[in-house]
Protein backbone atom coordinates (compact mmCIF):
# COMPACT_ATOMS: atom_id res chain seq x y z
CA UNK A 1 0.00 0.00 0.00
CA UNK A 2 1.42 3.33 -1.03
CA UNK A 3 0.05 6.46 0.63
CA UNK A 4 0.47 10.05 -0.46
CA UNK A 5 -0.58 13.20 1.36
CA UNK A 6 -1.75 16.59 0.11
CA UNK A 7 -3.49 19.69 1.38
CA UNK A 8 -6.02 22.01 -0.26
CA UNK A 9 -7.10 24.88 1.96
CA UNK A 10 -7.76 23.49 5.43
CA UNK A 11 -8.34 19.92 4.26
CA UNK A 12 -5.54 17.37 4.45
CA UNK A 13 -6.03 14.27 2.28
CA UNK A 14 -4.44 10.84 2.55
CA UNK A 15 -4.60 8.97 -0.77
CA UNK A 16 -4.34 5.17 -0.55
CA UNK A 17 -2.99 3.27 -3.56
CA UNK A 18 -3.36 -0.51 -3.07
CA UNK A 19 -0.86 -2.83 -4.69
CA UNK A 20 -1.41 -6.46 -5.70
CA UNK A 21 -0.55 -7.88 -2.27
CA UNK A 22 -3.04 -5.49 -0.68
CA UNK A 23 -5.80 -6.40 -3.13
CA UNK A 24 -5.19 -10.12 -2.53
CA UNK A 25 -5.30 -9.54 1.22
CA UNK A 26 -8.50 -7.48 1.09
CA UNK A 27 -10.27 -10.12 -1.00
CA UNK A 28 -9.88 -12.64 1.83
CA UNK A 29 -11.02 -10.20 4.54
CA UNK A 30 -14.48 -9.36 5.87
CA UNK A 31 -13.47 -5.70 5.83
CA UNK A 32 -13.29 -4.19 2.36
CA UNK A 33 -11.68 -0.98 1.13
CA UNK A 34 -14.61 1.21 0.09
CA UNK A 35 -12.82 4.53 -0.53
CA UNK A 36 -9.25 5.45 -1.38
CA UNK A 37 -9.10 8.90 0.20
CA UNK A 38 -9.44 10.13 3.78
CA UNK A 39 -10.01 13.84 4.37
CA UNK A 40 -9.28 15.64 7.63
CA UNK A 41 -9.97 19.29 8.39
CA UNK A 42 -7.50 20.49 11.04
CA UNK A 43 -8.90 24.04 10.95
CA UNK A 44 -5.99 25.84 9.36
CA UNK A 45 -3.04 23.78 10.59
CA UNK A 46 -0.58 23.26 7.78
CA UNK A 47 0.51 19.69 7.10
CA UNK A 48 4.13 20.89 7.14
CA UNK A 49 3.67 21.90 10.79
CA UNK A 50 2.66 18.39 11.91
CA UNK A 51 5.41 16.14 13.26
CA UNK A 52 6.10 13.55 10.53
CA UNK A 53 6.00 10.67 13.02
CA UNK A 54 2.38 11.61 13.78
CA UNK A 55 1.57 11.45 10.07
CA UNK A 56 3.28 8.07 9.93
CA UNK A 57 1.23 6.73 12.83
CA UNK A 58 -2.16 7.90 11.54
CA UNK A 59 -1.29 6.36 8.18
CA UNK A 60 -0.85 3.02 9.96
CA UNK A 61 -4.12 3.41 11.90
CA UNK A 62 -6.18 4.15 8.79
CA UNK A 63 -4.53 1.53 6.55
CA UNK A 64 -3.92 -1.31 9.01
CA UNK A 65 -6.64 -3.78 7.87
CA UNK A 66 -5.97 -3.21 4.18
CA UNK A 67 -2.21 -3.78 4.00
CA UNK A 68 -0.79 -6.95 2.46
CA UNK A 69 3.02 -6.98 2.68
CA UNK A 70 4.20 -3.41 3.09
CA UNK A 71 2.95 0.09 3.85
CA UNK A 72 4.82 2.95 2.19
CA UNK A 73 4.47 6.08 4.32
CA UNK A 74 3.92 9.51 2.72
CA UNK A 75 6.67 11.26 4.73
CA UNK A 76 10.17 10.78 6.05
CA UNK A 77 10.15 9.77 9.72
CA UNK A 78 12.53 9.62 12.67
CA UNK A 79 14.70 6.56 13.07
CA UNK A 80 13.18 5.96 16.51
CA UNK A 81 9.64 5.81 15.09
CA UNK A 82 10.67 3.60 12.18
CA UNK A 83 12.44 1.10 14.43
CA UNK A 84 9.72 1.02 17.10
CA UNK A 85 6.75 0.44 14.80
CA UNK A 86 8.50 -2.26 12.84
CA UNK A 87 9.11 -4.10 16.12
CA UNK A 88 5.37 -4.55 16.69
CA UNK A 89 4.07 -4.83 13.12
CA UNK A 90 4.30 -8.51 12.25
CA UNK A 91 1.87 -8.88 9.33
CA UNK A 92 3.50 -6.26 7.15
CA UNK A 93 6.50 -3.93 7.08
CA UNK A 94 6.67 -0.15 7.15
CA UNK A 95 8.61 1.39 4.28
CA UNK A 96 9.83 4.96 4.69
CA UNK A 97 12.86 7.14 4.33
CA UNK A 98 14.54 7.89 7.65
CA UNK A 99 15.61 11.45 8.34
CA UNK A 100 18.27 11.52 11.06
CA UNK A 101 17.52 15.20 11.61
CA UNK A 102 13.99 14.45 12.85
CA UNK A 103 13.91 14.26 16.63
CA UNK A 104 11.15 12.15 18.26
CA UNK A 105 8.31 14.17 19.78
CA UNK A 106 8.67 14.97 23.47
CA UNK A 107 5.69 16.47 25.32
CA UNK A 108 6.30 19.94 26.77
CA UNK A 109 6.84 20.42 30.51
CA UNK A 110 3.27 21.63 30.96
CA UNK A 111 1.72 18.90 28.90
CA UNK A 112 -1.86 17.70 29.27
CA UNK A 113 -3.90 14.63 28.37
CA UNK A 114 -6.19 14.37 25.39
CA UNK A 115 -9.39 12.33 25.23
CA UNK A 116 -10.77 10.78 22.04
CA UNK A 117 -14.23 12.00 22.96
CA UNK A 118 -17.35 10.41 21.47
CA UNK A 119 -20.06 12.16 23.48
CA UNK A 120 -21.32 8.81 24.80
CA UNK A 121 -21.78 7.60 28.36
CA UNK A 122 -18.42 5.86 28.69
CA UNK A 123 -16.50 8.74 27.13
CA UNK A 124 -18.22 11.28 29.39
CA UNK A 125 -17.49 9.14 32.45
CA UNK A 126 -13.84 9.05 31.39
CA UNK A 127 -13.80 12.84 31.18
CA UNK A 128 -15.41 13.04 34.65
CA UNK A 129 -12.51 11.16 36.28
CA UNK A 130 -9.69 12.79 34.33
CA UNK A 131 -7.78 15.99 35.17
CA UNK A 132 -9.61 19.25 34.54
CA UNK A 133 -7.17 20.30 31.80
CA UNK A 134 -8.01 17.27 29.65
CA UNK A 135 -8.68 18.17 26.01
CA UNK A 136 -11.80 16.44 24.60
CA UNK A 137 -11.25 15.87 20.87
CA UNK A 138 -14.31 14.82 18.90
CA UNK A 139 -13.88 13.26 15.48
CA UNK A 140 -16.92 14.38 13.52
CA UNK A 141 -17.94 12.00 10.77
CA UNK A 142 -19.47 13.96 7.85
CA UNK A 143 -23.13 12.99 7.48
CA UNK A 144 -24.19 11.43 4.19
CA UNK A 145 -27.70 11.11 2.83
CA UNK A 146 -27.81 7.34 3.09
CA UNK A 147 -26.35 7.21 6.61
CA UNK A 148 -28.47 6.75 9.76
CA UNK A 149 -25.72 8.45 11.81
CA UNK A 150 -26.66 11.82 13.32
CA UNK A 151 -24.01 14.05 14.90
CA UNK A 152 -26.50 16.40 16.56
CA UNK A 153 -26.11 14.97 20.09
CA UNK A 154 -22.29 14.80 20.28
CA UNK A 155 -21.90 18.21 18.65
CA UNK A 156 -24.39 19.71 21.11
CA UNK A 157 -22.52 18.09 24.00
CA UNK A 158 -19.20 19.41 22.73
CA UNK A 159 -20.66 22.92 22.57
CA UNK A 160 -21.87 22.65 26.17
CA UNK A 161 -18.49 21.37 27.36
CA UNK A 162 -16.83 24.31 25.67
CA UNK A 163 -19.17 26.71 27.44
CA UNK A 164 -18.06 25.43 30.85
CA UNK A 165 -14.37 25.82 30.07
CA UNK A 166 -13.12 22.69 28.33
CA UNK A 167 -10.78 23.20 25.38
CA UNK A 168 -12.96 21.12 23.09
CA UNK A 169 -11.70 20.34 19.60
CA UNK A 170 -14.11 19.27 16.85
CA UNK A 171 -12.37 17.82 13.81
CA UNK A 172 -14.11 16.71 10.62
CA UNK A 173 -12.67 13.39 9.45
CA UNK A 174 -14.18 10.83 7.09
CA UNK A 175 -11.84 7.92 7.90
CA UNK A 176 -14.82 5.69 8.78
CA UNK A 177 -15.88 5.70 5.14
CA UNK A 178 -12.62 4.06 4.06
CA UNK A 179 -13.99 0.65 4.96
CA UNK A 180 -17.07 -1.37 4.20
CA UNK A 181 -18.99 -1.81 6.41
CA UNK A 182 -18.61 1.77 7.66
CA UNK A 183 -16.57 1.99 10.85
CA UNK A 184 -13.14 2.55 12.30
CA UNK A 185 -10.47 0.71 10.28
CA UNK A 186 -8.51 0.03 13.49
CA UNK A 187 -9.29 0.22 17.20
CA UNK A 188 -7.54 3.55 17.76
CA UNK A 189 -8.51 5.16 14.45
CA UNK A 190 -10.87 7.59 16.19
CA UNK A 191 -7.76 9.08 17.80
CA UNK A 192 -6.39 10.20 14.43
CA UNK A 193 -7.34 13.88 15.02
CA UNK A 194 -5.93 13.70 18.56
CA UNK A 195 -2.60 12.38 17.27
CA UNK A 196 -2.32 14.97 14.52
CA UNK A 197 -3.06 17.77 17.02
CA UNK A 198 -0.85 16.40 19.81
CA UNK A 199 2.05 18.79 19.33
CA UNK A 200 -0.16 21.85 18.78
CA UNK A 201 -2.17 21.07 21.92
CA UNK A 202 0.82 19.94 24.00
CA UNK A 203 -0.52 16.44 24.68
CA UNK A 204 1.37 13.70 26.50
CA UNK A 205 -1.26 10.95 26.29
CA UNK A 206 -4.54 10.01 24.64
CA UNK A 207 -7.39 8.58 26.67
CA UNK A 208 -10.30 6.44 25.54
CA UNK A 209 -13.64 5.53 27.09
CA UNK A 210 -12.80 1.81 26.97
CA UNK A 211 -14.71 0.05 29.79
CA UNK A 212 -14.25 -3.14 31.83
CA UNK A 213 -16.25 -5.24 29.37
CA UNK A 214 -13.98 -4.33 26.46
CA UNK A 215 -10.67 -4.22 28.34
CA UNK A 216 -10.94 -7.31 30.54
CA UNK A 217 -13.49 -9.35 28.60
CA UNK A 218 -16.17 -9.36 31.31
CA UNK A 219 -19.53 -10.16 29.76
CA UNK A 220 -17.75 -12.03 27.00
CA UNK A 221 -16.67 -15.64 27.19
CA UNK A 222 -13.56 -15.32 29.32
CA UNK A 223 -11.53 -12.86 31.40
CA UNK A 224 -8.42 -11.50 29.74
CA UNK A 225 -5.52 -9.86 31.52
CA UNK A 226 -5.53 -6.69 29.45
CA UNK A 227 -2.37 -5.07 30.89
CA UNK A 228 -0.36 -8.10 29.71
CA UNK A 229 -2.30 -8.65 26.50
CA UNK A 230 -1.51 -8.15 22.83
CA UNK A 231 -3.94 -5.25 22.34
CA UNK A 232 -2.27 -2.99 24.91
CA UNK A 233 1.19 -4.08 23.81
CA UNK A 234 0.43 -3.34 20.15
CA UNK A 235 -1.44 -0.05 20.37
CA UNK A 236 0.45 1.15 23.43
CA UNK A 237 3.71 0.60 21.58
CA UNK A 238 2.45 2.49 18.53
CA UNK A 239 1.58 5.50 20.68
CA UNK A 240 4.87 5.25 22.57
CA UNK A 241 6.63 5.38 19.20
CA UNK A 242 5.40 8.97 18.80
CA UNK A 243 6.01 10.01 22.42
CA UNK A 244 2.44 9.53 23.66
CA UNK A 245 0.94 7.22 26.28
CA UNK A 246 -2.23 5.15 26.12
CA UNK A 247 -4.71 6.03 28.89
CA UNK A 248 -7.79 4.00 29.87
CA UNK A 249 -9.22 5.78 32.94
CA UNK A 250 -12.45 3.72 33.00
CA UNK A 251 -10.83 0.46 31.92
CA UNK A 252 -11.64 -1.03 35.33
CA UNK A 253 -15.21 0.29 35.38
CA UNK A 254 -18.16 -1.57 33.94
CA UNK A 255 -20.88 0.06 31.84
CA UNK A 256 -22.84 -0.18 35.08
CA UNK A 257 -20.24 2.00 36.79
CA UNK A 258 -19.94 4.55 33.97
CA UNK A 259 -23.69 5.10 34.07
CA UNK A 260 -23.52 5.58 37.85
CA UNK A 261 -20.77 8.15 37.31
CA UNK A 262 -22.90 9.98 34.75
CA UNK A 263 -25.86 10.02 37.13
CA UNK A 264 -23.67 11.64 39.79
CA UNK A 265 -21.32 13.82 37.73
CA UNK A 266 -22.21 17.28 36.41
CA UNK A 267 -20.75 16.13 33.09
CA UNK A 268 -23.32 13.36 32.82
CA UNK A 269 -25.80 15.72 31.20
CA UNK A 270 -23.34 16.13 28.32
CA UNK A 271 -23.52 12.49 27.29
CA UNK A 272 -25.74 10.50 24.95
CA UNK A 273 -24.68 7.11 23.64
CA UNK A 274 -27.24 6.97 20.83
CA UNK A 275 -25.69 8.25 17.58
CA UNK A 276 -28.93 8.22 15.61
CA UNK A 277 -31.24 10.47 17.58
CA UNK A 278 -31.13 14.18 18.29
CA UNK A 279 -29.78 15.70 21.50
CA UNK A 280 -32.13 14.69 24.33
CA UNK A 281 -34.16 12.54 21.98
CA UNK A 282 -32.41 9.18 21.38
CA UNK A 283 -33.83 6.94 18.66
CA UNK A 284 -35.02 4.23 21.12
CA UNK A 285 -34.43 1.66 18.38
CA UNK A 286 -30.70 0.87 18.36
CA UNK A 287 -28.75 -1.64 20.45
CA UNK A 288 -27.19 1.10 22.58
CA UNK A 289 -30.60 2.56 23.40
CA UNK A 290 -31.80 -0.90 24.41
CA UNK A 291 -28.79 -1.77 26.58
CA UNK A 292 -28.31 1.65 28.17
CA UNK A 293 -32.05 2.14 28.61
CA UNK A 294 -32.46 -1.19 30.38
CA UNK A 295 -29.49 -0.44 32.62
CA UNK A 296 -30.74 3.04 33.45
CA UNK A 297 -34.11 1.60 34.44
CA UNK A 298 -32.35 -0.89 36.71
CA UNK A 299 -30.28 1.79 38.43
CA UNK A 300 -33.19 4.22 38.79
CA UNK A 301 -35.63 1.58 40.01
CA UNK A 302 -38.11 2.08 37.18
CA UNK A 303 -39.86 -0.41 34.90
CA UNK A 304 -38.50 -1.37 31.48
CA UNK A 305 -40.79 -2.33 28.60
CA UNK A 306 -38.77 -4.78 26.53
CA UNK A 307 -41.52 -5.10 23.93
CA UNK A 308 -40.93 -1.49 22.85
CA UNK A 309 -37.54 -2.64 21.53
CA UNK A 310 -38.09 -6.20 20.31
CA UNK A 311 -41.47 -6.18 18.56
CA UNK A 312 -40.34 -4.34 15.40
CA UNK A 313 -36.66 -3.71 15.95
CA UNK A 314 -34.40 -5.74 13.67
CA UNK A 315 -31.09 -4.59 15.19
CA UNK A 316 -32.04 -5.45 18.78
CA UNK A 317 -33.34 -8.85 17.67
CA UNK A 318 -30.07 -9.58 15.86
CA UNK A 319 -27.99 -8.59 18.88
CA UNK A 320 -30.11 -10.70 21.25
CA UNK A 321 -29.79 -13.62 18.83
CA UNK A 322 -25.98 -13.67 19.18
CA UNK A 323 -24.36 -16.34 21.34
CA UNK A 324 -23.09 -15.04 23.67
CA UNK A 325 -24.88 -11.70 23.61
CA UNK A 326 -22.63 -8.64 23.51
CA UNK A 327 -22.06 -7.22 27.02
CA UNK A 328 -24.14 -10.04 28.43
CA UNK A 329 -23.08 -9.21 31.99
CA UNK A 330 -24.65 -5.73 31.72
CA UNK A 331 -27.95 -7.26 30.62
CA UNK A 332 -27.80 -9.76 33.50
CA UNK A 333 -27.15 -7.00 36.05
CA UNK A 334 -30.02 -4.99 34.59
CA UNK A 335 -32.53 -7.80 34.58
CA UNK A 336 -31.57 -8.75 38.14
CA UNK A 337 -32.30 -5.21 39.32
CA UNK A 338 -35.30 -4.11 37.26
CA UNK A 339 -38.39 -3.14 39.20
CA UNK A 340 -40.48 -5.33 36.89
CA UNK A 341 -37.94 -8.18 36.64
CA UNK A 342 -40.72 -10.73 37.10
CA UNK A 343 -42.60 -9.37 34.08
CA UNK A 344 -43.56 -12.21 31.75
CA UNK A 345 -42.21 -10.29 28.77
CA UNK A 346 -38.74 -10.40 30.35
CA UNK A 347 -38.95 -14.10 31.22
CA UNK A 348 -37.43 -15.47 28.01
CA UNK A 349 -34.43 -13.15 28.19
CA UNK A 350 -33.97 -13.82 31.91
CA UNK A 351 -34.07 -17.59 31.33
CA UNK A 352 -31.38 -17.22 28.65
CA UNK A 353 -28.85 -14.98 30.42
CA UNK A 354 -29.25 -15.21 34.19
CA UNK A 355 -26.96 -17.87 35.61
CA UNK A 356 -27.75 -16.79 39.17
CA UNK A 357 -24.35 -15.13 39.76
CA UNK A 358 -24.70 -11.94 41.78
CA UNK A 359 -23.24 -9.13 39.65
CA UNK A 360 -23.56 -6.35 42.20
CA UNK A 361 -19.76 -5.95 42.05
CA UNK A 362 -20.20 -4.27 38.64
CA UNK A 363 -21.19 -1.14 40.54
CA UNK A 364 -17.64 -0.91 41.89
CA UNK A 365 -14.19 -0.12 40.53
CA UNK A 366 -11.56 -2.75 39.73
CA UNK A 367 -8.63 -0.79 41.18
CA UNK A 368 -5.75 -2.83 39.62
CA UNK A 369 -6.77 -1.13 36.37
CA UNK A 370 -5.11 2.06 37.61
CA UNK A 371 -1.96 0.84 35.85
CA UNK A 372 -3.76 1.62 32.58
CA UNK A 373 -3.44 5.33 33.43
CA UNK A 374 -0.15 7.23 32.90
CA UNK A 375 1.68 7.48 36.20
CA UNK A 376 1.54 11.28 36.38
CA UNK A 377 -2.28 11.19 36.39
CA UNK A 378 -2.94 8.19 38.64
CA UNK A 379 -3.45 10.08 41.91
CA UNK A 380 -5.96 12.46 40.30
CA UNK A 381 -7.88 9.70 38.52
CA UNK A 382 -8.03 7.54 41.65
CA UNK A 383 -9.34 10.40 43.78
CA UNK A 384 -12.00 11.27 41.23
CA UNK A 385 -13.17 7.68 40.82
CA UNK A 386 -13.45 7.42 44.62
CA UNK A 387 -15.92 10.32 44.52
CA UNK A 388 -18.31 8.23 42.45
CA UNK A 389 -17.67 4.53 43.11
CA UNK A 390 -16.58 2.15 45.84
CA UNK A 391 -13.66 -0.20 45.22
CA UNK A 392 -14.17 -3.92 44.59
CA UNK A 393 -13.25 -6.18 47.48
CA UNK A 394 -10.52 -8.79 47.01
CA UNK A 395 -13.28 -11.44 46.82
CA UNK A 396 -15.01 -9.51 44.02
CA UNK A 397 -11.72 -9.09 42.20
CA UNK A 398 -11.27 -12.86 42.26
CA UNK A 399 -14.76 -13.36 40.81
CA UNK A 400 -13.86 -10.96 38.02
CA UNK A 401 -10.46 -12.51 37.36
CA UNK A 402 -12.01 -15.98 37.17
CA UNK A 403 -14.77 -14.94 34.81
CA UNK A 404 -15.56 -17.79 32.43
CA UNK A 405 -18.88 -18.26 30.63
CA UNK A 406 -17.90 -21.44 28.78
CA UNK A 407 -19.66 -23.95 31.05
CA UNK A 408 -22.82 -21.81 31.17
CA UNK A 409 -22.91 -21.43 27.39
CA UNK A 410 -22.36 -25.16 26.86
CA UNK A 411 -25.31 -26.16 29.06
CA UNK A 412 -28.27 -27.64 27.26
CA UNK A 413 -30.65 -25.52 29.35
CA UNK A 414 -28.89 -22.33 28.19
CA UNK A 415 -28.94 -23.41 24.54
CA UNK A 416 -32.62 -24.36 24.78
CA UNK A 417 -33.43 -21.02 26.40
CA UNK A 418 -31.56 -19.26 23.60
CA UNK A 419 -33.63 -21.12 21.03
CA UNK A 420 -36.87 -20.09 22.73
CA UNK A 421 -35.71 -16.46 22.88
CA UNK A 422 -34.88 -16.39 19.16
CA UNK A 423 -38.15 -18.10 18.27
CA UNK A 424 -40.09 -15.38 20.08
CA UNK A 425 -38.89 -12.61 17.75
Amino acid sequence: MKVSISQVGEVISFDLSPEKSDIDHIQTSNIKLAENITRINLQGIDVEDIHPDFIGLVTILMCHPFVGKELILPVKVSKFFYDEVNKVLSKYKIISEIDERISPYKPPIRSRPGLAFSGGADSSAALSVMPGNTVPIFMNRPMKRWSIYDSDAPLSNCKLLGEIGYDVQIIDCDVEYLRKPVGFPSDLAHAIPSILLAEVLGLDSIAFGTVLESAYGIGHEKYKNYPEGAHRRFFGSLLNAVGLELCLPVGGISEVGTLIINHKSPLGEFSQSCIRGKKGNPCSKCWKCFRKGMLSSALLGTEFDIKNYTVKNKEVKEKLSAYPISHENVLVFSIQNLKNREDKNLQLLRDRIDSGLDLDFLKRWYSPSLELVPEKYRITVEKKIDEFLDVMTSKEERILENWDMEDFLLKKTTKDAHGRLKASF
